[in-house]
């Protein structure tokens, strides 16, 4: 048997050689040396498809757009841009701080005016405070001018909420429309850039009759202003005189003031706050309000608010008034 092994092995490999060549002769894919291309010269030799290109990589995606600047903090203070008003004609949107104090205590309540109505012993010195405030354009773009006009509406509202022995009454509320006229400037002084001015006609009353009764009628003078994070404005106002048989409430302005400052901070998405009245005289006297607004979660906001001086609202008007409360801010300075 060994003599044929050399023999069968010759003969084997021969038949492997011609089948190769054979094969080599019948296919030329064989003979290719770069795989892609074989492959592609077997495929079209069985009748398949070519295959998919492949993917090109997508596209690198273009750089974002430099975030659009976000518009003055005065402006979104108290925009009265006609423009920017959905609606225009109309429309309502927050004048001033909207907010509920569910807790508000004062630590120099005087409760005596209210003793003509029976006993006030009982009365609370933690009370819930709010206040709503809206305006409406009545004539946006007065003659194709810049000038437009405005209604507002304020209301601010002192409630003995927790005094349930006397009827939990509304102890104070102060109702203030207004009219105004209002146009956008463009000025700077010392970093500071004026947006707005207004010139208008207020009147404040507590609806209520003597002896309680309390009412002026103011026009007033705004200019609204920022500068980097902080917004504000500034007000004076002068008192339209009553005759003495109608004046129930002589001198009031000595005690509410004949002008405020209110200054906003914001920070992240905190703000920051205060309105200092005065009655720019020489018996001076003040009210100073401070303000903190506090995110809580997406969609409501906590709200510290904190009084110290004088006309805090009409009846307390000549009260050193010492108060601090908490609740929730509706619709914020920012």
């Amino acid at each position: 048997m060994t003599l044929y092994r050399p023999a069968l092995s010759s003969t084997l490999l021969a038949i492997l050689s011609g089948g190769v060549m054979a094969q080599s002769a019948a296919n030329p894919c064989v003979n290719e040396p770069d795989d892609a291309k074989r492959l592609a010269c077997y495929d079209r030799a069985s009748g398949r498809a070519a295959p998919a290109a492949a993917a090109a990589p997508a596209a690198a995606p273009a750089p974002a757009e430099a975030a659009a600047p976000q518009p003055a903090l005065a402006q979104r203070l108290e925009a009265t841009d006609p423009n920017a008003v959905p609606g225009k004609w109309f429309s309502i949107t927050a004048h001033r701080t909207n907010y509920v104090l569910f807790a508000s205590y004062n630590a120099n309540q005087d409760f005596e005016p209210y003793r003509v109505f029976g006993d006030v012993d009982k009365a609370k010195r933690t009370e819930v405070k709010y206040q709503f405030s809206l305006k409406t354009p009545l004539w946006p773009e007065i003659g194709d001018s810049s000038v437009s006009l405005w209604m507002a509406f304020t209301i601010q509202s002192w409630w003995q909420a927790y005094a349930s022995d006397i009827s939990a009454p509304f102890r104070e509320t102060n109702y203030e429309p207004e009219i105004f006229a209002a146009m956008p400037v463009k000025a700077s002084l010392f970093g500071i850039n004026f947006r707005e001015v207004r010139l208008g006609l207020n009147h404040q009353s507590n609806g209520r009759t003597d002896p309680l009764s309390r009412s002026w009628n103011r026009v007033t003078s705004t200019a609204i202003f920022d500068s980097g994070n902080f917004a504000g404005y500034a007000r004076l106002w002068a008192r339209i005189q009553e005759s003495e048989a109608d004046d129930d409430n002589p001198n009031i302005e000595r005690y509410l003031g004949q002008g405020e400052l209110a200054l906003a901070y914001r920070w992240g998405q905190h703000t920051f706050a205060g309105i200092l009245k005065n009655n720019l005289r020489a018996d001076n006297r003040s009210g100073l309000q401070l303000d903190w607004t506090y995110p809580l979660n997406k969609h409501l906001k906590g709200y510290i608010q904190g009084y110290v001086g004088y006309g805090e609202s009409m009846i307390d008007a000549k009260t050193n008034t010492q108060r601090i409360g908490a609740g929730l801010m509706l619709a914020d300075w920012f």
